[in-house]
């Protein structure tokens, strides 16, 4: 069991509380002032902001098989965390990425907890976009996963989510915390139909960014989950994260687990494989492949 008090993590709230108001410091004349994300007619905010190309990015490359099943559910694992809910700030990608992250500390069978939301939000916003602390801007899957990288993630408990507090900075408990927790290693999956089901195959969920049509919101995807192909003319409201978590040939569709509370499947709702695999409505997928 990790230790959350005594003279370890007293020196490391000395050493990271500092560190924390030095990078402040020295970053605040840089830092960026960022749109602020324009509210759907359902309330929402959708905060993906889709990345660039970087050629660096590591692929994850699925275990050889012969054959895939005809469907994953990754539910059945009993890895799957519960489902969250955004609120009214645009923080979909801190939520996928929290979610991953606690699937995988079951999955890997090391101590469980509920990584801090607003924490993640914050330091991507922050110390990686260098978008200014005040602006509910969304933040990139890449981005993301590199804050976990660098800044690690503290335990909700030391920062609790409220939708309200995105300009906190984290507390210096919080950020002690973080330091505590181990990060894990990430790698871009291909999109393509047969990259994406053999990542969930090989028992990985993937971080999956998608543009949200106005169908999105009707009454019959809130009651039954099941998301359609935009139709001609549908307005798109803005991108969207979400942690896929499964598929089904018979229905040809992906399985995703949503952040907005109970709403769809209890939480969950599907995509047909075409929405996840055109370029024109989904990019930048991910998949947390290990601790590092």
């Amino acid at each position: 069991m990790i230790e959350t008090c005594g003279p370890v993590v007293d020196k490391l709230l000395e050493t990271n509380a500092a560190r924390l108001k030095k990078f402040v410091e020295s970053q605040a004349a840089e830092l960026q002032k960022g749109g602020r994300l324009p509210v759907s007619s359902g309330g929402r905010r959708y905060g993906l902001v889709k990345q660039k190309p970087d050629n660096r990015d590591y692929q994850f490359v699925a275990a050889s098989r012969k054959s895939l099943p005809a469907a994953v559910d990754l539910r059945t694992t009993g890895c799957v965390p519960p489902v969250l809910d955004q609120g009214s700030a645009g923080t979909c990608s801190a939520h996928a990425a929290a979610s991953a992250l606690r699937f995988l500390l079951r999955k890997e069978k090391l101590q469980d907890f509920p990584p801090s939301r607003l924490f993640l939000y914050y330091v991507t916003r922050v110390y990686v976009e260098g978008v200014s602390p005040s602006e509910d801007s969304g933040c990139a899957l890449r981005d993301v996963a590199k804050a976990i990288a660098t800044y690690h993630v503290c335990n909700e408990r030391y920062m609790t989510y409220d939708p309200a507090k995105i300009a906190e900075q984290p507390p210096a408990l919080a950020v002690a915390n973080a330091r505590l927790h181990t990060t894990f290693t990430y790698r871009a999956v291909q999109q393509s139909l047969s990259a994406l089901k053999g990542a969930l195959a090989s028992g990985y969920p993937v971080l999956v960014g998608f543009q949200v049509y106005e169908s999105f919101e009707s009454e019959e995807v809130a009651r039954t989950g099941g998301v359609p192909m935009p139709a001609e003319g549908e307005q798109c409201l803005g991108g969207h994260a979400c942690l896929l978590i499964g598929y089904n040939d018979a229905t040809q569709t992906f399985t995703l687990l949503n952040s907005w509370g109970l709403w769809g499947q209890n939480g969950f709702f599907t995509l047909p494989y075409a929405y996840l695999t055109d370029t024109e409505l989904a990019c930048d997928f991910w998949t947390a492949s290990g601790f590092a």
